[in-house]
């Protein structure tokens, strides 16, 4: 696999199947790419109509080429595309770049010729890049089968689901200066070749430093994330996902369901997985580039330095809604900058030099040294007007800034200190900042691209020092499973659902079903304490809804039995009533909901959050891909914004953490080990200091008639272990 995907994305022949004499037709203009851009492989053109091209001799077919082809290029009608595939087929060609719309994008018929020609590929051992792709670039060798002219070079991979944004970021990349690429590659479709197959190329490339992903769709994304792991270690990734506002898989009976938004659960893996994750195209090449030059940060703090008040407050307030520290700075460290600057300057975090540059720059350099050397920073932002003294005050002062970036980058990289630049004068181009740059300094006129860069860099940094605790997207492989209760379109009733976890030993409160008003009365008698009543049946998901929970209970037990049933008739005549549930009242503790899902990209993942009628108004939740580590479920629990009710208020002692772990972790086997299992809702579940008790429950299965077991093998072993597809 890695053989093939190397001698795509570095290949040495081309053939160019579409090959035109028409100068205004793909298939003439890719070649002429080709040979003006420096690509020195050789070029074989197919067209059964033609004999020379821009020199070069026509072949009537792929399988008249005399040699392996390392790819094709297919500039033909979707309907074509098939015959060709089956020539390559007759020749050694490791694969094929489909450019052709009208596949899967288009509605039933396309799916069917996407699914022919992957089969037709599948067969002649022809990997497919695309369909309904721009192309891809290997820019270092000229291997341009996208025709866009300029694409500037540098250490950043692309995989982009969008032409039309690659050629934006191409622009972009251009204005940054210091920012390019070393590929460029539109996935198109994902219908063969898929996102994490190009991975392990970029991770072993040496002339990649990041990989900048563009997604509006995972075909596998839980292959991605697999791989991704992998690949982090090495090579960091950067990800925008397109669809942010889209919610994903509806639910009207589970929480969990319709709570799992494309963006909550992509956020939550990408970063699981060590991938950065942004929210906005113009922050994905900053935050790559940042990356890709920039060391790691070994935690959160981030000293400031800034020519002005102004520049060094807001600097201050973005980097703390980023979650980012402004640390106070070591007494040692202080001194010395009192030593270096005048009277009226700030020696706290964040420093304003307050005029002490305004005639001599060079002291940009000696307080950053300062800075560089305190052990409390991470990360040293340079702020304001950095790069245009010569400009603001006297072209005299040129030299003496482009000597202090020179200084400062070469601190920088001996102190092994994170830098970013943010200056008002990034977009006159000074001399200075082009210094900075060719050492990897991002400089950016946005305060807020600048903050973002120090977020990413903190958030790998964070990342590398703990993967080895986080879980590794691999369900383990379970023989058989629990769930065997009686279920009614899919939803198991609130009795069946703590059966199923009580197989799995979750805590909860002790219940007793009952069918008739005695029963009820002589449970109640039993557990001696204020109880709740609720009717049981696969047709009355929302109890409350139905007037079907009756809460507080000791006296008229029976007659509450039959009003409980009596309400439920009414509101569904037609509904199965199984009884009524009987469990102690408990009220002590943080009513939390844990659930899980199956997300139809990323497969099962877990969410936490506060339940009862939190969940509902704040959603404050977080999502993790199952299996959890324990390591995991800690995260999960620390993400929450309001993770300080947990602690205790009010004089409330905090929670039993631990034991929401062991809970979130066993919702994590239990989606895992069921592949019938779509949904797990338990809301509410009480914490208190002594324990969980999970209160109601919901589980619904899948309306598929029978489970894929192969999609569930794949998911279990999509890469080997250890290994990365090469």
């Amino acid at each position: 696999m890695g053989e093939t995907v190397e001698r795509i994305l570095e290949p040495k022949t081309i053939a160019v199947v579409g090959a035109s004499t028409d100068p205004s037709k793909r298939g003439h203009q890719a070649i002429e790419t080709l040979q003006n851009g420096g690509f020195d492989g050789t070029i074989y053109p197919v067209n059964p109509s033609a004999e020379e091209i821009r020199g070069l001799e026509v072949f009537s077919s792929v399988a008249d080429i005399p040699e392996p082809v390392d790819l094709a290029l297919i500039v033909v009608p979707e309907q074509i595309v098939p015959s060709v595939l089956e020539e390559c087929g007759e020749i050694d060609v490791a694969g094929a770049v489909v450019i052709a719309v009208g596949f899967g994008e288009t509605g039933k018929e396309g799916e069917q010729l996407e699914e022919r020609i992957v089969d037709i590929a599948d067969k002649n051992d022809v990997r497919l890049v695309g369909p309904n792709t721009s192309g891809l670039i290997n820019v270092n060798e000229g291997a341009n089968l996208v025709g866009a002219d300029g694409v500037p070079a540098g250490d950043l991979g692309l995989l982009c689901q969008s032409g039309n944004l690659a050629i934006a970021l191409f622009t972009e990349a251009v204005a940054l200066e210091g920012v390019g690429f070393s590929h460029y590659v539109g996935v198109g479709n994902e219908a063969d070749l898929r996102f994490h197959e190009y991975l392990p190329y970029f991770a072993d490339n040496n002339n990649t430093n990041a990989v900048v992903c563009y997604v509006e769709g995972m075909a596998d994304g839980r292959a991605f994330l697999q791989q991704a792991r992998k690949t982090v270690s090495k090579t960091p990734i950067v990800v925008c996902k397109s669809g942010r506002s889209q919610v994903g898989k509806q639910s009207a009976n589970s929480h969990t369901g319709s709570l799992a938004g494309n963006a909550s659960v992509a956020n939550a893996v990408f970063r699981q997985a060590g991938v950065i994750s942004v929210e906005r195209s113009d922050e994905l090449l900053a935050v790559a580039n940042a990356l890709a030059s920039q060391p790691p940060m070994d935690g959160e703090n981030v000293a400031i330095l800034a020519d002005g008040g102004g520049h060094a407050t807001l600097a201050a307030d973005a980097l703390a809604e980023r979650g980012l520290s402004v640390p106070e700075l070591e007494t040692e460290t202080k001194a010395r900058l009192r030593e270096t600057l005048p009277d009226a300057a700030s020696v706290r975090n964040p420093v304003d030099v307050a005029g002490g540059t305004d005639d001599d720059p060079s002291v940009f350099a000696d307080c950053a040294e300062t800075l560089f050397a305190d052990p409390n920073v991470d990360g040293v932002m340079l702020s304001g007007l950095f790069g245009g003294y010569g400009i603001r005050f006297s072209e005299d002062l040129e030299p003496i800034e482009r000597e202090a970036a020179r200084n400062i980058v070469s601190l920088a990289e001996d102190s092994g200190t994170a830098l970013v630049v943010q200056s008002a004068y990034e977009s006159a181009n000074p001399e200075t900042h082009a210094i900075l740059r060719q050492k990897g300094v991002p400089v950016y006129e946005s305060l807020d691209r600048s903050v973002t860069c120090f977020s990413a860099l903190a958030e790998y940094g964070d990342h590398l020092k703990v993967a080895g605790k986080k879980g590794d997207f691999r369900p383990r492989s379970v023989d058989g499973t629990v769930v065997s209760a009686d279920a009614t379109d899919g939803t198991l009733t609130e009795h069946d659902a703590k059966e199923v976890l009580g197989e799995y030993d979750a805590p909860m409160t002790p219940y007793k079903l009952v069918d008739t008003p005695e029963d009820a009365e002589e449970v109640v008698a039993e557990f001696d304490e204020p109880v709740a009543m609720k009717v049981v049946s696969p047709h009355i998901v929302h109890k409350t809804e139905a007037d079907a929970v009756a809460l507080d209970i000791e006296e008229n037990v029976g007659a509450t039995f039959e009003e409980l049933v009596g309400n439920a008739q009414a509101y569904d005549p037609d509904a199965r009533i199984d009884g009524v549930l009987i469990s102690p009242m408990r009220t002590d503790g943080v009513e939390i909901i844990v659930g899980a899902t199956r997300d139809e990209q990323f497969g099962p993942v877990v969410m936490f959050g506060l339940g009862g009628v939190f969940v509902e108004v704040f959603e404050d939740i977080t999502f993790r891909a199952a299996p959890l580590s324990e390591y995991d479920a800690r995260a999960m629990i620390n993400e929450i914004d309001a993770k300080a009710m947990l602690e205790g208020i009010r004089g409330d002692p905090p929670v039993d953490r631990e034991a929401i772990v062991e809970v979130l972790c066993t919702v994590s086997e239990l989606i895992v080990d069921n592949p019938e299992i779509e949904d797990v809702d338990l809301n509410p579940v009480l914490a208190g200091e002594d324990g969980v008790q999970i209160l109601d429950a919901t589980i619904l299965l899948s309306d598929d008639d029978e489970v894929d077991e192969e999609a569930i093998k794949a998911e279990t072993d999509v890469l080997p272990d250890g290994g990365d597809n090469k």
